[in-house]
């Protein structure tokens, strides 16, 4: 972003600030504005290292307004966020379009892998086969009501028609915002009950419906206009991007999802896609005018023309003499017809009983638009709509199904014991037997009502009926949450094979099975539990069933949750080497499946440099990646954000597929380089490990941070922990990062980095990091996640939640996070050979004006947490308020801070 840009956001800010204000004043009055300005003020002294105001003086102050007070102040400050957050997103298209050019990234990763001298035909077959695949995760730390992003949605339009509007078209929409400012301060973000994975699905749903009509079809006519331009011919209904979603099939711990409300989310997300559809084809019907007068048309549409006079002549009848003279408007208000009815009555005869049907129609209006001088509105408004089904089908999303593994296992026994034989216990004997009922024909489960043995084998009974009703797109994935054995794969295609999804002998796969592997040992292990599960001739068989492909899904968060993040991405990106080395070897090509979420801790930051950081071979045109949280509103909430996101990924994946097919780190640098890492992974982990293992880390954890009190926000069905107990290894890794994050220390996004990279240098190795930073997209972007994460620490305040709620006997803990934050942040810097953030001074621009806002809600809440906790003879009334202004505080630093959870 250059001097003019950042200005203009500037501006932005400021007006939206000052229009805040005058809500403010009109609202509450002008003593609560002065209040706010002043609380304002003191913060920004005490980030002056000047001034002789300090952190005590603002804490003094805060500890001084009342209840209704801070319900207001926390409102206010977080409002703010949430607006600059808004200005934030409408600015960064313009900067994004710096980067990428105004012909998008993808266009100029085409032209450079041109002229590398890679082939238009290896270039096409690629495009042929990419598949670039968010899937939208419905994890807690997204916490605004959709009455809220409806009208932030419409700030963020009115911000960018300003940018060209004249005077007076100005101070109208000034209006209207100022209108909208007030509307929020009336609205009630704190939901007042817990979501439903149904209310979630609508959520997200809100989003994916968005992104699908306003930026999907302008982005892939982008990608087809690129390709063009290079001579390549595609399939006009080739589409690189597919979306799919958590929400509703996610069951890990979360007791909620059941195969009902699998069943209802599937049929919302039909719903969606139908109305998409319908309005597309409504559309198509209104632009394709040609007259039959002056352009013939194909022999196949007149043939198609005559079937559906013959199945729907109640259409025909309606038709206009204008109409009968305009063949394809004829065609799509037939297709319309179909598909209304695929919607409302999908059993009656004319009705599309799959997406491939409406697809066809398409293409056959293709075809003869094409052999009658059509070219431009084949390859135009046609195509669109055919690259539109192809992505989202009759399902909108590709629901992904979720269970621990233990859940199988116990299906297995209950089943196994009803004929009378007993499950073993150990994980070979398991694979064994698994083995052995995957390849044969035997059922285990009674006949009956599938809800009679059980939820996880009645789960896939559901699966069965949806894919026969709505396809089998509508869920392709089931994976299987901590996987660590071939055992835990197979149980789950055993479970399968009962409801008919699976079938060996017959030829059935219907259905495909995805390892996640969560722990560093599980990483560790991932070579030998893929070979030895791809030596397996039943699943072998079924991979080749599903053409010789397998789907891996690696976890960022607990990973990280286990060993840190420095052990976390070197063990996943070595487990990423030894994956595609297995594959290879087995034949099999890999798509892998990141587990990532919104924060450096649990495997964010930008999409692309990971993308282009994984390890040469590993990509070949596939990717699929969890969107989680407030990332799906910062990265897809505005179109044109939407486009360059999906832009950037596809290139990404592009080039990493076909430019980055070796190594860009020779042979001889990573036999120099691995072991600096190993180095600096294994002292990381040691010291990460000792922390996590203190004795009261866990009452450090609990005590310092508003992790209780995150159930009470409402903000996600799940439970936070797995099964209920009051342990570490029990907490998810959700509330883990949400905790840390809240209270400003950020534990999971570096500690141990220091320690890693302060043996490295000891060893004689600061040299070799530093080129390791210029020269290998690995680690670069690994360090530059981290040194993001320390310049969003802040210890000062961070001290204070310790002073304040943590008891003194576990108070030295913080010693150790403030010693280890000092010698990561020294480390970094020496490596970096620049301060933090250096490169990117319009971020730390960002973060300096945002501590002014966040220091005093960090403070409020810490005010407020202290007299939840210590305040026993609370009335009632009080006591909720306190809850309310706590909660929303928590609301508020997750905007300030952006990436949470």
């Amino acid at each position: 972003m250059n001097d003019a840009a950042d200005r203009a956001l500037r501006d932005d800010i400021g007006r939206l600030g000052r229009l805040l204000g005058e809500t403010l004043v009109r609202q509450e009055g002008q003593g609560f504005l002065d209040l706010v300005e002043q609380i304002r003020l003191v913060a920004r002294q005490v980030r002056d290292q000047s001034s002789s105001v300090t952190e005590a003086d603002l804490e003094w102050r805060l500890g001084e307004v009342s209840d209704v007070e801070a319900i207001l102040l926390v409102r206010a400050f977080t409002m703010y966020f949430h607006l600059a957050n808004v200005a934030e997103q409408v600015h960064r298209v313009p900067g994004l379009r710096e980067r990428t050019g105004d012909r998008g990234r993808f266009a100029e990763v085409l032209d450079r892998i041109v002229e590398s001298g890679v082939s238009k035909s290896d270039l096409a077959d690629l495009l042929a086969r990419t598949t670039v695949k968010p899937v939208f995760t419905a994890h807690p730390t997204e916490a605004s009501r959709r009455s809220v992003l409806d009208k932030r949605f419409e700030i963020r339009g009115l911000l960018e028609q300003r940018m060209l509007a004249d005077g007076l078209e100005q101070a109208r929409i000034d209006r209207r915002i100022a209108e909208l400012i007030e509307s929020l301060w009336q609205t009630d973000e704190i939901r007042t009950a817990k979501p439903t994975p149904v209310d979630e699905a609508r959520s997200v749903l809100y989003y994916v419906e968005q992104l699908i009509v306003d930026a999907l079809p302008d982005f892939l006519d982008d990608v087809a206009a690129a390709v063009s331009a290079h001579g390549i011919d595609l399939a006009p209904d080739t589409s690189v991007v597919r979306f799919g979603s958590w929400v509703g099939g996610d069951r890990d711990g979360n007791p909620f999802v059941t195969p009902e409300i699998t069943e209802s989310v599937v049929e919302m997300q039909r719903s969606r896609a139908m109305r998409v559809l319908v309005a597309e084809l409504e559309s198509l019907a209104s632009e394709l005018s040609t007259a039959q007068l002056i352009r013939p048309v194909s022999d196949e549409v007149s043939r198609r023309l005559g079937e559906y006079e013959s199945m729907m002549p109640a259409v025909r009848a309606g038709f206009s003499q204008v109409t009968l003279g305009e063949p394809y408007r004829m065609l799509v208000t037939y297709m319309h017809r179909r598909i209304e009815l695929a919607s409302s009555n999908p059993s009656h005869g004319a009705a599309y009983s799959t997406a491939h049907e409406l697809a066809d129609d398409l293409a056959v209006i293709h075809r003869s638009l094409m052999s009658n001088r059509g070219e431009r509105i084949a390859n135009g408004r046609v195509a669109r709509l055919m690259r539109l089904v192809a992505t989202i089908g009759f399902h909108l999303v590709s629901l992904d199904i979720r269970q621990h593994a233990e859940k199988h296992h116990e299906a297995i026994a209950e089943l196994l014991d009803d004929v009378g034989i007993d499950y073993p216990t150990d994980a070979a004997s398991r694979a064994e037997l698994l083995a052995h009922e995957l390849a044969g024909r035997r059922p285990l489960s009674p006949p009956g009502p599938a809800g009679q043995v059980g939820e996880t084998l009645a789960l896939f009974h559901t699966l069965r009926r949806l894919k026969d009703n709505l396809g089998d797109e509508a869920a392709q994935s089931y994976i299987i949450s901590m996987t660590r054995t071939t055992a835990d794969v197979l149980a789950p295609a055993v479970l399968a094979r009962e409801a008919g999804l699976v079938d060996v002998p017959r030829g059935v796969a219907r259905l495909g099975f995805v390892p996640l592997f969560e722990t560093i040992d599980d990483l560790r292990g991932i070579g030998g539990t893929m070979s030895e599960l791809l030596s397996c001739q039943p699943y072998r068989e079924l991979v080749r069933l599903r053409g010789d492909h397998q789907e891996v899904m690696v976890g960022y968060s607990d990973s990280n949750k286990d060993g840190g993040i420095a052990t976390s991405q070197w063990e996943i990106h070595k487990a990423l080497r030894t994956l595609s080395d297995t594959c290879r070897r087995f034949g099999v090509s890999l798509t892998v499946f990141h587990g990532r979420g919104g924060t450096i801790g649990r495997g964010g930051g930008p999409t692309a440099a990971s993308i282009l950081s994984q390890p040469a071979g590993v990509l070949d045109g596939s990717v699929k990646s969890t969107e989680q949280g407030e990332v799906i509103a910062d990265k897809y909430g505005q179109p044109q954000l939407a486009r360059r996101n999906l832009d950037l990924s596809v290139s990404a994946v592009v080039e990493a597929s076909l430019a980055h097919r070796e190594s860009r780190v020779g042979a001889d640098l990573h036999e120099r380089w691995d072991p600096v890492m190993e180095l600096v992974s294994q002292t990381a982990y040691s010291s990460y490990r000792e922390f996590v293992s203190s004795d009261g880390l866990v009452e450090y954890f609990l005590g310092s941070t508003p992790v209780e009190e995150l159930a009470a926000l409402n903000i996600g069905s799940r439970p936070s922990r797995r099964r209920g107990g009051s342990g570490l290894g029990d907490l998810r890794a959700i509330p883990w990062v949400f905790g840390w994050t809240q209270s400003r220390q950020i534990i999971p996004g570096w500690f141990g980095v220091g320690s890693g990279l302060g043996a490295a240098i000891d060893a004689g190795h600061l040299g070799e990091l530093q080129a390791m930073y210029e020269g290998w997209p690995f680690f670069t972007t690994f360090l530059s996640n981290v040194e993001m994460t320390l310049a969003k620490t802040d210890l000062s305040i961070a001290r204070r939640y310790v002073e304040r709620l943590v008891e003194p006997s576990l108070r030295s803990l913080f010693d150790v996070v403030a010693a280890e934050f000092d010698r990561t942040t020294s480390n970094v810097v020496a490596v970096k050979q620049a301060p933090l953030l250096d490169d990117l001074p319009v971020l730390r621009r960002t973060l300096d004006v945002r501590d002014n806002y966040l220091a005093p809600l960090n403070l409020m809440q810490l005010h407020l947490l202290d007299r939840r906790r210590n305040s026993h003879d609370l009335q009632a009334d009080a006591a909720r308020r306190i809850e309310r202004a706590l909660l929303l505080s928590v609301n508020g630093v997750a905007a300030g801070l952006r990436n949470t959870g």
